[in-house]
């Protein structure tokens, strides 16, 4: 029989777990070795696959001195359930390119139509018929402001210029 001691439990646990049991059988390097194996196959199997968004330019607008383009693109992201498409506008230095991020002047969730057009070197405006204020943008970047004018009509798609006749002239005369 069992006889318990002032204090002790009467009840004994049918099997105790000692780590010196697996510590003799494996030396310590290797026991913390595989502890990081399968702490690290744990944490790679519950991550997601990196999966890249594209970008892709829809129209360009030089500024009137030459040292900045507008920049309208569409961004595309993969994810687990379908896509997620945003419209973005960018000024960049003449040479870079959007990168592999948003736009810093606007982002809007989903495939709207966008146009930029320079007023002035320091003057960009931002033509839609989207209701631009639930986008993400600003009101100036790198010294250029940045302008939404409230849409009744516009150009949103450029037109083709006119071809020019056998004489040379434009406009047929």
């Amino acid at each position: 029989m069992f006889r318990s001691s002032a204090g002790a439990s009467p009840y004994r646990l049918p099997f105790t777990f000692h780590l010196s049991l697996f510590t003799d059988i494996y030396p310590m390097r290797i026991w913390w070795k595989l502890h990081i194996v399968v702490l690290v196959a744990s944490l790679s199997a519950c991550s997601r696959p990196s999966v890249p968004c594209t970008n892709q330019v829809s129209s360009e607008e030089l500024s009137p001195n030459g040292k900045f383009r507008a920049v309208v693109f569409h961004r595309s992201c993969q994810e687990w359930v379908g896509s997620t498409l945003t419209t973005n506008v960018s000024i960049l230095r003449v040479g870079e390119s959007p990168g592999d991020g948003n736009g810093n002047v606007l982002s809007y969730k989903g495939n709207i139509g966008v146009r930029a057009g320079w007023l002035s070197d320091q003057r960009l405006a931002i033509y839609s018929f989207a209701d631009l204020r639930d986008a993400t943008r600003l009101e100036a970047v790198g010294g250029v402001n940045v302008e939404y004018p409230k849409m009744v009509d516009a150009d949103i798609v450029r037109p083709a210029a006119p071809a020019a006749n056998p004489s040379g002239s434009v406009d047929g005369k």
